[in-house]
């Protein structure tokens, strides 16, 4: 997308407004305020439990039939889960091979096609939410909310002549402002200017926090998360700032950098027992698989080496070994 497309979205983000142009007809739909939005969930309520006398189907029923028709089964949504692990690890890998473009590539490929298959699990168990009572609610209140805030170029509310609700409610979806683009216009010079004034007067929209829409909270969000990166003393290159996965396995460095100085640092105050202390070794017990990953990762590398030939010498003993017996190999 051109800087025009980002221009255009950052205008609409401040207007509050989306402009829809339907040939010589112009409307606009502006982002509903909590006014709108408290009434809404009457309508929401209203709508539930027409569904639910109605016979509708309530997520428990939905998900039975998703089951016994093989639409959908827990595995999957197990398998969405376990890809998380993989879409941190190729971010992590991306950061590291940020400056071996041919070699980047090839991992944003390979992270793209996981993330597409992940949300083609995730999409598997919500494909018949629509016929629920909860569905069916939700777009009740949508179309509602929609016919309150849909203007004319007059500023009328428009009367949907000619035009039904649900094909305007579609249009304004289909123009949903994804997480990249607000992360690309919060790190533009063009917001950058705007939002660095606007905090010395402390009046980013003019308007207190709990009067913003949605997409002015979003990108005061992201604002804020790349202040917090241009002022960590260990933030990476503008290159690396501008490229969302590269950042986002510099985030999940850091996150993990921090959790093994938390766990580093709660060993430690173990050791402060007198009767540890002075210990060549500790064993620690975990409680899981990810734990003692966690426990051995604290280890340097002169330990973790120990640790493989120990362990080599035990697989490859003709009998059992007592510990006594194992190598000891501290300097």
């Amino acid at each position: 997308m051109d800087d025009i497309y980002y221009e255009k979205t950052l205008n609409r983000i401040i207007q509050g407004r989306l402009r829809i142009k339907l040939g010589d007809l112009v409307l606009f739909i502006y982002e509903p305020n909590k006014d709108l939005l408290e009434e809404s969930y009457e309508i929401y309520d209203q709508a539930k439990n027409k569904a639910y006398f109605s016979g509708s189907f309530i997520k428990e029923e939905v998900l039975e039939l998703l089951l016994k028709n093989d639409m959908w089964s827990p595995f999957d949504d197990q398998q969405a889960d376990a890809m998380d692990k993989k879409i941190e690890e190729l971010k992590l890998h991306a950061l590291k091979v940020f400056f071996k473009k041919k070699e980047l590539a090839g991992v944003k490929r390979n992270l793209r096609n996981i993330e597409l298959q992940q949300a083609k699990l995730r999409q598997r168990k919500v494909q018949l939410d629509h016929l629920t009572c909860d569905g069916a609610a939700k777009f009740a209140q949508q179309c509602w909310l929609i016919q309150r805030t849909t203007y004319d170029r007059y500023n009328n509310l428009f009367d949907f002549d000619g035009y039904s609700i649900s094909y305007i409610m579609e249009r304004y979806q289909s123009q949903t402002i994804v997480p990249a683009t607000f992360r690309k216009i919060a790190r533009s010079q063009q917001w950058r200017s705007m939002w660095n004034s606007s905090k010395q007067r402390g009046d980013v929209f003019g308007r207190c926090s709990v009067d913003l829409d949605q997409n002015k909270l979003a990108l005061i969000s992201y604002s804020l998360m790349y202040d917090n990166v241009y002022e960590n003393p260990e933030s990476p290159k503008e290159e690396i700032i501008a490229d969302d996965d590269c950042l986002d396995g510099w985030f999940i460095k850091q996150r993990r950098k921090m959790e093994k100085d938390k766990k580093q640092s709660e060993i430690d105050n173990m050791l402060t027992n007198s009767k540890i202390a002075n210990s060549q070794e500790v064993y620690l017990v975990a409680q899981d698989h990810e734990e003692a990953k966690e426990i051995y990762g604290l280890n340097n590398d002169h330990v973790r080496n120990i640790i493989r030939n120990r362990q080599d010498q035990i697989q490859n003993a003709d009998k059992d070994i007592n510990f006594k017996d194992l190598n000891f190999l501290w300097p």
